[in-house]
């Protein structure tokens, strides 16, 4: 079970590396305004974790297991955006910072069950 800081860390991985973009120890940090210690920390855990690979100086990738547990994030944090923009009102800004302290931050049962919830009640992401 990853923790709320792995799945942020995981999930800002994943969104940076979209279409093949370069992912480097800096942009993770300026992603999740931590500091570089802070993500460099935290990228040796996944490491040891074997969520994602890194050579010494080189570019972040997401092993299959990494790529699998940040579309676990992804998929709802998309659907729960969506519905804080378009239901709620709030702004696309905020609106993906708190599905992503949503999807983290809570168990994967529940997560799914609010999800279900706002999915049956015709939001379309």
């Amino acid at each position: 079970m990853l923790t709320e800081q792995q799945k942020k860390y995981l999930y800002a991985i994943y969104l940076l590396g979209q279409n093949g973009e370069r992912v480097r120890t800096t942009d993770i940090a300026e992603h999740l305004h931590v500091s570089k210690a802070s993500a460099v920390k935290m990228c040796g855990k996944l490491l040891d974790e074997g969520l994602i690979t890194k050579e010494p100086y080189r570019q972040i990738v997401l092993t299959s297991r990494g790529v699998a547990e940040a579309n676990g994030l992804f998929t709802p944090c998309v659907i729960l955006q969506d519905h804080f923009e378009k239901r709620v009102g709030l702004s696309a800004e905020t609106a993906a910072k708190v599905s992503v302290l949503i999807s983290s931050g809570i168990d994967e049962q529940t997560l799914d069950k609010i999800v279900s919830y706002i999915l049956s009640q015709g939001a379309n992401p």
